[in-house]
């Protein structure tokens, strides 16, 4: 699998096949955001995405955003999903890509909410019901 940044004027043309992991992933969340919520804040440089690629096929997507603080930014990710639920292993090879985008935009933390298994496989610090990971 190949992580790739998207940029914001590509995210339409290839939306149709991001939105159904992006609603996956919503089924586990509080209901603060939707699909089209998150098309918004991507479309108007809010948010960033980053795609998993594996044979041609989008596998993945992770929505993240750049959080200023008064001492540092964040770098905090909202969606996290794979087309079959489990491929994180795959995805974690490339994740330096992500990190190394947080550091270009400021970041020295990374910050994602997550359910408790995700939480087990990631082994990052746990705070409550977020992971944290200095970059």
């Amino acid at each position: 699998m190949k992580a790739r940044l998207v940029l914001p004027d590509v995210v339409p043309t290839i939306w149709s096949e991001v939105q159904p992991l992006i609603d996956k992933a919503l089924t586990c969340s509080d209901e603060a955001y939707n699909s089209q919520d998150y098309l918004n804040l991507l479309l108007d440089e809010s948010c960033a995405l980053w795609i998993g690629i594996d044979d041609g096929e989008i596998k993945s997507a992770l929505i993240c955003e750049v959080v200023p603080y008064p001492r540092t930014n964040i770098l905090q990710i909202h969606i996290w999903a794979t087309k079959s639920g489990h491929d994180y292993t795959q995805w974690m090879e490339h994740f330096k890509s992500i990190e190394d985008f947080g550091r270009d935009n400021g970041c020295t933390l990374i910050e994602v909410t997550v359910r408790k298994g995700l939480a087990r496989k990631l082994k990052w610090e746990h705070n409550y019901s977020v992971l944290t990971k200095h970059i």
